[in-house]
C-alpha cells in the first residue's frame, strides 16, 4: 500500500491551517494579564471567534478542492457544499464564542488551586490549542463528509493516518467505512478520509505498515515500552491498544463526550436551528434522505 498524494496532501494543508489558526489564538490569549482574565479576555473574544470561523471556513473551502483534484470525472456534476454554513458554530453545535470562553474559569480555577500565574495562563493556553486545533480539524472533517455523502459515485471512505499519530488512529489506518459512518477522532486528532468511488480505490497505509515504518522512539510514544514490545513479539496491534484505552469518549469542550461522532443538537439564533451533519445521517432512511436533508439544512447547493 501507498499514500496517495492529493489525500495526503490534503491532509498536511487542514493540519497546517489548524495550526496557524490555533497559534493566532494564542497571540490573542497571550495579551491577557493574569490579574484580569476575564475582562481581558473578554474584549478579545469577537476578534478570537473571527480567526477560529475564518479557519473553519477555509477548512471546509477546502473539501471542494480535494473532490475536485482527487475523483476527476467522479466529482463532476456533484452537488457542493456551502462553507460559510459549517463555519457558523462548532462541529457540535455549541456556541463557538462560549466554548472558546471557557478558557476563563480554566485560567482562573487553576489561580484557586494555588498555582503560579504562569502555570494558569499556560492551562488556559493548553485548553485553546485543543480546542482550536479540533474546531478546525472537525469542520474539515464534517464538510468533506458531507461532499462524499452528496456524490453517488462516492460507496465509501477510508480513513487515512499519517505519522506522528496516537495509537487509537493507527490501529484504524486504511480502514474502509460506510459513506455517512461517523468518524471517529479525539481531541487534536489530523486524521482524514479518503473517498472510494469505483474509479477511485484508496490503498493507504495500514496499522501493521505503520508500526514497520515508525522508529523506536515512535513506537515507544504511542504504544509505551510494553506496548511496543508486545507487538513485535508478534501480539495484534489492535488487541494491545484496546486492552489499554477505549477509544469510545474523551474530554472535549468541558465535558465527557462520545468520539464515534461529533456531538448533535442546535441552538436557537435569529434564524431557524438545523440539523448537524452526524444527526442527519442517524436519521436518514436512505442515501437520498441524507441528501435531502443536507440540502435542506444548507449544507449543500
Amino acid at each position: 500500500m501507498a499514500w496517495n498524494p492529493w489525500a495526503r496532501r490534503h491532509q498536511q494543508q487542514r493540519e497546517a491551517l489548524a495550526e496557524t489558526t490555533a497559534r493566532a489564538v494564542l497571540a490573542e490569549w497571550a495579551k491577557v494579564r493574569p490579574d484580569d482574565v476575564a475582562r481581558d479576555w473578554g474584549r478579545l473574544l469577537p476578534r478570537v471567534t473571527a480567526y477560529v470561523q475564518a479557519g473553519q471556513l477555509h477548512a471546509a473551502e477546502g473539501t471542494h478542492t480535494f473532490m475536485k483534484d482527487l475523483l476527476g470525472p467522479d466529482a463532476e456534476g456533484a452537488p457542493e457544499v456551502v462553507p460559510e454554513q459549517f463555519a457558523s458554530q462548532t462541529p457540535d453545535g455549541r456556541n463557538l464564542t462560549g466554548v472558546l470562553a471557557r478558557a476563563i474559569p480554566t485560567a482562573i480555577r487553576s489561580r484557586s488551586a494555588g498555582q503560579s500565574p504562569q502555570t494558569a495562563m499556560a492551562r488556559g493556553a493548553a485548553f485553546l490549542d485543543m480546542v482550536v486545533r479540533t474546531i478546525v480539524s472537525d469542520t474539515g472533517r464534517q464538510a468533506d463528509q458531507a461532499a462524499m455523502v452528496a456524490n453517488r459515485r462516492v460507496v465509501a471512505y477510508v480513513r487515512v493516518v499519517e505519522l506522528p499519530a496516537c495509537s487509537r488512529c493507527i490501529i484504524l489506518a486504511g480502514r474502509e467505512y460506510g459513506v455517512s459512518t461517523g468518524f471517529l477522532r479525539h481531541p487534536r486528532c489530523d486524521c482524514t478520509m479518503e473517498p472510494v468511488t469505483r474509479r477511485n480505490r484508496p490503498m493507504p497505509l495500514d496499522a501493521e505498515e505503520l508500526f514497520e515504518s515508525m522508529t523506536p522512539a515512535q513506537r515507544r510514544k504511542a504504544f509505551g515500552e510494553a506496548g511496543t514490545k508486545a507487538i513485535e513479539d508478534g501480539a495484534r496491534i489492535s488487541s494491545v491498544v484496546n486492552a489499554r484505552k477505549s477509544m469510545a469518549k474523551v474530554e472535549m469542550f468541558g465535558q465527557t463526550v462520545q468520539v464515534t461522532y461529533a456531538g448533535t443538537g442546535s441552538r436557537k439564533k435569529k434564524r431557524p436551528p438545523r440539523l448537524m451533519p452526524e444527526e442527519i445521517y442517524r436519521q436518514a432512511e436512505s442515501r437520498e434522505h441524507a441528501i435531502r436533508l443536507l440540502y435542506k439544512n444548507g449544507y449543500l447547493r
